[in-house]
C-alpha cells in the first residue's frame, strides 16, 4: 500500500536561489505548522524538468542560515522524469503548489498529472493585486511578457479542462471575488462556468491571511519609535521583463532624494529609521545606499511593529502594517514605471494612503501630516475586513491544515 505524503512544490533555479529562502521566509509560519502536523513533508524542487531548464544538475539548496527549518522536511530535487518516477515509487503525493502557470511550468503539470498528485493552492497574501500593462517603447517585451504569463495560464486552465493537466483540488483564497463568482454569477459566460466547473481549482475556500495569523501568534510589543521604510528592488526582474534596466545614474538620484526625506522625517519626529529590504535584495548594496540608516533583512514583520510611520512603493509586507493600523505613506519617484506608480496610486485608491514625491520640495507641516495620515486609518476597516480578515478570526493554517487532513488523509 502507497503512503500518502504532503509535498511543498517549488520551481528555484540555481540563478535564482534566493528565491527559495524568499518563499520559505515569507511562508515560515504555515510551514512549520504543516511540520507539527505531518509526519514527514517532501520539498520538491522540480527546476530540472521545466521546458527549457538551465544546463545544470544541482541537487542541493543553500538555506539561509536565519531559517530554522524544522527536521521534518526533507529536500528533493529530481533531475529527470525517471529519477521522479522512482521516487514516486511506494508514495502518493498531496502537493502544495507553489509555482506559476507559465508555459514553462507545463512539463511539470503534465508529470504530476500523470502520477496522480493532488494539488493544493493557497494564496494568502491579501495585498492588492495590479494588473500589468504593456509599456511606451517596450512593445515587444511586454507583449511576450504577457504571452508568457497571461496566456500561459490561460493555456493551463484550458488543458485541465481538457483534462490533459490537473485541476487545483482547492484554492485557499483571501480573495472573497473567487467566492462571489461561483455564488453570485449571474451573467451567461458565468453561468456557463459555474455549472461545467471551468475553474482552474475544483473548489474555493475562504481563509485569511498569512499576515492575519502571523500578528495573532505574535508576541512582539506594538510600539511607535521608528519610522520604517520598505524599500522597493526597482530592477527586479517582475519589473524589468517589462522593460530596460535603469540607468545607473537615475538609480542614484532616486536615493539620493530618499535619504534626504528619510532624514528630514527623522528630523521632524525625533525618531530612528529602519530600511527593511525584501528577501532576495543585496543587503550589502543597499547599506552603501543608506549608510546614515540602519538597513535589515529577514526582520521587516519586527520593525513594522515598532513603527511611528511606515513609507512603501509596492510590498505586500504592507499588509502587516494595515492591520496594524499604522500611518502609511505610499512613495512616489521619477525611476518609478506606470506599472509601479499604478501599483502604489491602488492602494491609495483603496485603503486612502498618503503620497509623497520624494524629488519634491519637502512643505508639510509636521502636526497637520499626522492628522492626515491618523484620519486616513479610517479607511483601512473595509480593505482588511474584505481582503486581509474575510474569513472572521478564523487562523488560516489551522483551517488549512485541518481541511486537507479531511480531504486527503483519513
Amino acid at each position: 500500500m502507497k503512503k500518502k505524503y504532503l509535498a511543498l512544490c517549488y520551481n528555484c533555479e540555481s540563478s535564482k536561489q534566493e528565491d527559495l529562502n524568499t518563499s520559505l521566509h515569507t511562508n515560515y509560519l504555515l510551514i512549520t505548522k504543516f511540520s507539527e502536523k505531518f509526519d514527514k513533508i517532501y520539498l520538491i524542487n522540480f527546476k530540472n524538468l521545466i521546458f527549457f531548464p538551465q544546463k545544470n544538475n544541482e541537487t542541493g539548496f543553500k538555506l539561509n542560515r536565519n531559517l530554522n527549518i524544522p527536521s521534518n522536511i526533507e529536500f528533493y530535487t529530481p533531475t529527470s522524469s525517471k529519477e521522479f518516477k522512482d521516487f514516486m515509487v511506494g508514495k502518493t503525493l498531496i502537493g502544495i503548489n507553489m509555482m506559476g502557470t507559465t508555459f514553462r511550468f507545463l512539463k511539470i503539470y503534465f508529470l504530476t498529472a500523470r502520477h496522480k498528485i493532488k494539488l493544493v493552492q493557497i494564496t494568502n497574501v491579501g495585498n492588492i493585486q495590479s494588473n500589468m500593462k504593456i509599456l511606451e517603447g517596450f512593445f515587444w517585451k511586454g507583449l511576450l511578457y504577457k504571452f508568457s504569463h497571461d496566456y500561459g495560464h490561460k493555456f493551463t486552465v484550458l488543458l485541465s479542462n481538457l483534462g490533459l493537466v490537473s485541476k487545483m483540488e482547492i484554492r485557499f483564497t483571501t480573495d472573497n471575488k473567487f467566492i462571489e463568482y461561483k455564488t453570485k454569477g449571474k451573467n451567461f459566460l458565468k453561468k456557463i462556468f459555474n455549472y461545467f466547473n471551468l475553474h482552474y481549482a475544483k473548489e474555493f475556500i475562504l481563509i485569511n491571511s498569512r499576515a492575519f495569523d502571523a500578528i495573532k501568534e505574535s508576541q512582539i510589543e506594538i510600539e511607535e519609535n521608528k519610522i520604517v521604510l520598505l524599500d522597493e528592488m526597482f530592477d527586479n526582474i517582475q519589473w524589468t521583463l517589462l522593460k530596460k534596466k535603469l540607468d545607473q545614474k537615475d538609480i542614484e538620484n532616486h536615493y539620493c532624494y530618499l535619504v534626504k526625506l528619510l532624514k528630514h522625517l527623522s528630523s521632524i519626529y525625533k525618531k530612528e529609521v529602519v530600511i527593511c529590504i525584501h528577501p532576495s535584495d543585496n543587503l550589502e548594496l543597499k547599506k552603501k545606499l543608506f549608510a546614515d540608516f540602519k538597513v535589515v533583512k529577514y526582520q521587516t514583520r519586527e520593525n513594522i511593529f515598532k513603527a511611528f510611520l511606515v513609507l512603501f512603493f509596492e510590498s505586500g509586507a504592507i499588509i502587516d502594517a494595515i492591520l496594524l493600523k499604522k500611518r502609511i505613506v505610499t512613495l512616489l519617484s521619477k525611476i518609478m514605471d506606470e506599472n509601479q506608480i499604478k501599483h502604489g496610486e491602488d492602494y491609495m485608491k483603496t485603503i486612502g494612503t498618503i503620497r509623497i514625491n520624494v524629488e519634491d520640495e519637502i512643505t508639510f507641516n509636521k502636526d497637520d501630516f499626522l492628522l492626515k495620515l491618523d484620519k486616513a486609518k479610517k479607511k483601512y476597516f473595509n480593505f482588511i475586513k474584505n481582503s486581509v480578515t474575510p474569513d472572521g478570526d478564523n487562523i488560516s493554517s489551522e483551517k488549512i491544515i485541518k481541511i486537507i487532513k479531511e480531504r486527503f488523509f483519513n
